[in-house]
């Protein structure tokens, strides 16, 4: 089981300076509420980004830095599995990750990806995608389940039920089948030389004594003919070489050209901003002739004054914008030259490893050739020799014909396991003997919100529902309501199935803002049920701008703005009613 204890960060989004800390395990029921901005969601950015390295909502990561001190944004969390207690810091400006276990850091000569890899792989065995359908329930950022492709919900289920090995197996399992391929084509090019070479042995043991001129005069002319193929080949290569050149000089030229176009973009918003203020002024001079501030009357000189101003600036600012655009539009073709440039070199280059490719396959012939002639021009060899030699070719095709038997055996078998890898295969057998249970488990919790439908996912993740009476319904045919009545329904269900599995079991369950939306009064309350029903080693938080719900929690985390920065201020409750019941 994972057991995630502390989270902190500072310098994070609104976060100044100082700590901000949450103890996940300081009360069963948490209630974190704030009014919009103050902050009550940035510790889910947080958890998110100490563990995955990006935040839980769809921004980018370099906006997590806090913007009035600019650096030194941290977040840390600590949790334990087993006897390891385990503490992940992630830090930007400067960039930092570290992964301690039990006191101890890891390997540091490892690269980022390596140790976010084993950290999702080895240790948290679950991934991003994973830990929003476990552990977060949102209704901002959140991707429901049903709103996943099909392709998305096979890849939560497999990581729910720790499948995800025979798919790394298949990938494994695909490169032996190339390995195996091209050895197969390998020993059929071998097999196939020898068969050729054994005909040849047998034909030069039927000329031995009598060699003929015309066939050696015949090999000395293809060979002059594969020569002056060389030269073509080699001349084709010096004039692609040629054109490289030039097109790279051409290209260093135009190289400049989409920074120049982004300058010009951003003087042209500039002067479109300019525009549409003058455009404001002149308007107000020609349609007022009081000043909105001091209700003063204007003169007419003064108005003319200012309207003939105004005409001035409108006409320089698009006279301004015309020239930009003339600008951009030469910039813009400059790009897509150096585009068509970089396609032409491209080719060019391609061109060019094809013609050294049939260089060197013409001097492969030329040398088998003139091996060929040397041996027509040669005094005749002892019948005997030739003889053994033939029956050497012929003992190497009997060996190459058992090793290829071998390797088309070994195919056999990798196509088998191919097929019993492929997502049709052993994975939709394990799937297939969970969905009943998963189908069982959405049932009871949607029947202990009240929602009495029957809800079944089929193999291919499709979602088959239908009332009481046998009406057949969508996910989107639904309300919002219903629709987070069944949201809630699969993410209560996945960490039931996780940990039934023991792939994914944790104390975390963060719920944000699911109370402030479309999920009714009797859904909060059918839910509250579900969650006062969760064991002891649950800790929920939940995420809300409602306000007098306090007595219904362990606990109060209340987001507040201190002089622009976000603070966290807790308070022990004494619980008076169940969980939002």
């Amino acid at each position: 089981m994972i057991t995630f204890k502390k989270v902190r960060w500072k310098n994070f989004l609104s976060t100044g300076n100082v700590f901000s800390e949450v103890d996940l395990q300081g009360a069963r029921t948490n209630l974190i509420v704030g009014t919009n901005g103050a902050g009550k969601s940035t510790i889910l950015d947080a958890l998110t980004f100490s563990l995955f390295g990006k935040p839980f909502r769809k921004i980018n990561k370099g906006m997590l830095v806090n913007s009035i001190n600019e650096k030194d944004t941290v977040a840390e969390i600590e949790f334990s599995i087993g006897k390891l207690d385990y503490k992940v810091v992630r830090a930007i400006k400067p960039a930092k990750f570290e992964i301690y276990c039990n006191g101890k850091i890891s390997d540091q000569e490892s690269t980022v990806v390596e140790q976010q890899k084993n950290l999702e792989k080895n240790i948290l065995k679950m991934n991003f995608k994973s830990f929003t359908q476990i552990v977060v329930l949102g209704s901002s950022t959140f991707i429901p389940f049903m709103k996943l492709s099909v392709p998305q919900r096979r890849e939560i289920i497999e990581d729910i039920l720790d499948i995800q090995v025979f798919s790394t197996m298949n990938l494994l399992l695909k490169d032996k089948t190339r390995e195996n391929n091209e050895e197969i084509k390998e020993i059929d090019y071998q097999f196939h030389l020898l068969e050729e070479k054994i005909e040849l042995q047998k034909q030069n043991m039927l000329t031995l004594e009598k060699r003929n001129q015309e066939e050696i005069d015949k090999k000395k002319e293809k060979i002059k003919e594969l020569q002056k193929n060389e030269v073509k080949s080699a001349e084709e290569i010096h004039k692609l070489t040629e054109a490289v050149e030039k097109l790279s000089k051409e290209m260093e030229e135009l190289s400049n050209s989409k920074e120049k176009l982004k300058k010009l973009n951003t003087f042209l918003a500039k002067i479109k901003t300019k525009l549409s203020s003058a455009k404001k002024e002149h308007k107000f001079f020609k349609d007022n002739n009081v000043c909105p501030t001091c209700t003063q009357v204007l003169t007419e000189e003064f108005r003319s004054s200012k309207i003939k101003e105004g005409e001035d600036e409108l006409d320089n600012l698009n006279k301004g914008l015309d020239e930009l655009a003339v600008a951009i539009n030469k910039e813009e073709g400059r790009e897509d030259q150096f585009v068509q440039l970089s396609h032409d070199v491209l080719n060019k280059n391609s061109s060019i490893s094809q013609a050294n490719f049939q260089i060197a396959t013409i001097r492969n012939s030329i040398n088998e050739l003139d091996t060929e002639v040397k041996e027509l021009e040669g005094s005749n060899p002892d019948k005997k020799s030739e003889f053994v030699k033939l029956e050497g070719l012929i003992k190497d095709k009997k060996d190459l014909s058992k090793q290829q038997a071998n390797v088309k055996k070994d195919r056999d078998v990798i196509l088998a396991a191919g097929h019993l890898l492929k997502d049709n295969g052993i994975k939709t057998r394990i799937i297939k003997t969970y969905l009943p249970t998963m189908n069982k488990l959405i049932n009871n919790f949607l029947q202990s919100m009240d929602f009495y439908v029957n809800f079944t996912l089929d193999e291919n993740f499709e979602e088959i529902i239908k009332s009481r009476y046998r009406d057949v319904f969508t996910y989107d045919s639904f309300s919002e309501g219903e629709k987070s009545r069944i949201d809630i329904a699969l993410l209560l269900t996945w960490r039931s199935v996780a940990k039934l599995k023991n792939s994914v079991d944790t104390n975390l369950l963060i719920l944000d803002e699911i109370f402030d939306g479309s999920l009714d009064q009797s859904g909060s309350s059918d839910l509250g049920w579900i969650l006062r029903n969760f064991d002891d080693s649950t800790n929920v938080f939940v995420i809300s701008h409602k306000q007098g719900m306090d007595d219904k929690f362990d606990r109060t985390i209340t987001a507040e703005k201190d002089k622009n920065f976000s603070i966290l201020k807790e308070t022990v409750n004494e619980v008076t009613h169940g969980l939002v019941g």
